[in-house]
């Protein structure tokens, strides 16, 4: 015996529903009951699931029903034989939506019996501000793992709680601004609850109701750990002219992963050890130095990113400036960047697997200005022709051997670049 069960956990009508960000769709559902009313019930759920989708879960079970046969055998005693036997299964469908109207255009007798209702259904979906399909690949950040209880730089105690924040911001800012990926919140979800909790509250009105269930999933989570974070001021006099200076000392290290959620696989990974030089910030007690200090570091870690995920591209020429589609804070004027034309791809003879785009080095540029979402940049080594060549910043660059031309993309692992 084979039993359905269809329930439909939420079904709110919205007369007169019209909101910017809510769009109706009509749908024809069909379905059948044991009455009228329960065959409109179905239909209305067919009609959810086929705007929301469906949980489905499945089972079976197999009973055993004991009976008794009497048989004469061939020498005329009779014996009692066993018999069990019988099986069940049940499928369930749980669909959750809101319907803003229905008609029903007609309820016949099904051929099974009860009834069978045809309607058309308005089912309202929710549009996400902005554009859904802008191309990016959406990522998340988690919180910065801070592994010591407290750091200290300069004069100043920070907690772990500080420094896993500031850290966390500051690496959201940077990718943020660089517009490369539609980046999701993960930091503050107690936040996002809440609300999430209010909105599905009596006293909010049922239309606002459509925005829930609208979570999306990242395709590339980053995640980090601050391992050390000690910088110190050593004043020096000198001992002919007596003269004073001051000395930093110390560093920053943080260990980053860039993981594909869906997967486990670990795309990326890197421990940046960064001194204040790298960071070209002068710790002088005050409240802004200490905040450039973790800007800063999020930049680093930021480019790092880009770099191996979707690093920045020529986009063409103005006159004799470069157009790069990347703009912001990541792009700062007087930065030099190395340009690489792409080569055709490589993959590895032993797996079959893509390697990536072999890269050329063709030039260096120098970015000229910048706006939040391109840079300008005049070259000023080489030659950069046509567009779609590759920038990578030179400390960045793996450059032991410069026979190496092919770039170092994760096995099993399509990047927007490579040509999977």
């Amino acid at each position: 015996m084979v039993r359905q069960t269809f329930a439909i956990l939420l079904i709110v009508f919205l007369p007169g529903l019209a909101l910017a960000a809510t769009e109706i769709r009509t749908v024809h559902a069909e379905a059948t009951g044991i009455d009228r009313e329960q065959a409109i019930f179905n239909a209305l759920g067919d009609a959810v699931r086929q705007v929301r989708g469906a949980q489905i879960s499945a089972s079976r079970k197999v009973q055993s029903a004991l009976s008794r046969m009497s048989v004469r055998t061939d020498d005329g005693r009779e014996a009692s034989v066993e018999i069990r036997k019988g099986s069940s299964s049940q499928t369930s469908v749980a669909a959750e939506g809101l319907i803003s109207g229905y008609q029903v255009l007609s309820v016949s007798d099904a051929s099974g019996g009860g009834k069978l209702a045809r309607l058309t259904v308005q089912v309202p979906v929710y549009k996400s501000p902005g554009n859904p399909d802008d191309g990016r690949w959406r990522m998340a950040v988690y919180p910065v793992w801070p592994a010591r209880s407290f750091y200290e730089v300069g004069d100043q105690r920070l907690s772990r709680e500080e420094v896993s924040d500031r850290m966390t911001q500051a690496i959201i800012e940077a990718l943020v601004q660089s517009r490369r990926f539609a980046m999701l919140a993960r930091d503050k979800e107690s936040a996002i609850r809440s609300e999430r909790a209010r909105m599905a509250g009596r006293d909010i009105p049922v239309e606002e109701k459509a925005m829930l269930g609208n979570e999306l999933g990242a395709e590339y989570l980053v995640t980090a750990q601050v391992t050390d974070l000690t910088f110190k001021i050593e004043e020096k006099v000198s001992g002919l002219t007596g003269e004073r200076s001051r000395e930093q000392t110390g560093a920053l290290v943080l260990e980053a992963r860039v993981v594909v959620p869906a997967t486990g696989a670990i795309v990326w990974t890197e421990t940046l050890n960064l001194a204040p030089e790298n960071l070209g910030v002068e710790l002088d007690g005050s409240r802004g130095a200490m905040q450039m200090l973790f800007e800063r570091a999020g930049q680093e870690l930021a480019l790092s990113v880009i770099d191996v995920v979707w690093p920045p591209l020529v986009e063409g020429h103005q006159g004799e400036e470069l157009i790069i589609n990347m703009g912001g804070e990541l792009m700062k004027t007087g930065q030099r960047w190395q340009v690489f034309a792409l080569g055709g791809s490589v993959r590895d003879s032993h797996t079959g697997k893509g390697l990536g785009r072999s890269e050329k080095l063709v030039g260096m540029v120098e970015v000229i200005r910048s706006t939040p979402k391109m840079a300008y940049a005049r070259v000023v080594e080489g030659k950069v022709q046509g567009k779609g060549q590759v920038l990578r910043r030179p400390a960045s660059t793996k450059a032991e051997d410069p026979d190496e031309a092919i770039r170092g993309t994760r096995k099993r692992t399509c990047l927007p670049i490579d040509p999977c």
